[in-house]
């Protein structure tokens, strides 16, 4: 032990000094370590969970047809099931029948009508009477018989006549003379889309082969 009885003033005050700068870095280091604790603490915290981002789901897609399957009969090169991109016309699938032969009588053939998926169409020979159920890809007779290239008259028509039209089939046209029977003749031909299985996109299609004189 130092014996402080024989310390000058000067010497005292410097003992003073040096305690009290240890005192200060030891504070200083305990605040240091205790800070490198809380660090650590904070990083060794897991992350959060990524939030879930909800996945929007796709809208139901329409049920439009990817293709058309269209049967090519009558006076072709080769007749048969062809499949055409959704809008094709009569022409692409005369084109994929190879065309027409010679007696084809191309006059009553329409070779800008749009097809429609399971279509039945006939190409047919001068003189021809169309088969009932397939089209010519052209305004057949009237119902009230006119000559060929006339319109169909939907208020007079029968179920064959009827039948003739691009998308119509047997069941459509019973719907159109239950119809009509059961409501009076139509007034207008949008008001097609009142009989059950026929809507817009068929209408488009009957709209310049029908007519309600």
């Amino acid at each position: 032990m130092w014996d402080q009885g024989g310390w000058t003033p000067r010497e005292k005050g410097l003992a003073v000094a040096v305690g009290a700068l240890l005192l200060l870095l030891a504070g200083v280091g305990i605040s240091l370590w205790a800070g490198d604790e809380k660090q650590s603490e904070a990083e060794l915290q897991p992350y959060p969970p990524p939030s879930e981002t909800a996945v929007p789901k796709e809208e139901d897609k329409g049920e439009e047809p990817t293709e058309l399957v269209v049967d090519v009969k009558g006076e072709v090169k080769h007749p048969g099931v062809y499949r055409l991109s959704p809008g094709a016309r009569v022409e692409e699938a005369l084109g994929k029948a190879g065309g027409p032969l010679k007696r084809a009588d191309m006059d009553r053939v329409n070779l800008a009508q749009p097809l429609s998926d399971g279509m039945a169409l006939y190409i047919p020979a001068k003189g021809e009477e169309i088969p009932p159920g397939v089209t010519a890809g052209a305004p057949v007779t009237s119902g009230s018989g006119g000559e060929a290239g006339q319109t169909v008259n939907v208020n007079t028509a029968s179920a064959e006549e009827l039948q003739q039209l691009s998308g119509i089939g047997p069941s459509k046209a019973e719907a159109i003379i239950r119809y009509r029977e059961e409501n009076g003749s139509f007034t207008s031909v949008d008001q097609l889309t009142e009989v059950p299985g026929i809507g817009e996109k068929t209408l488009d299609q009957l709209r310049d082969q029908v007519t309600v004189q």
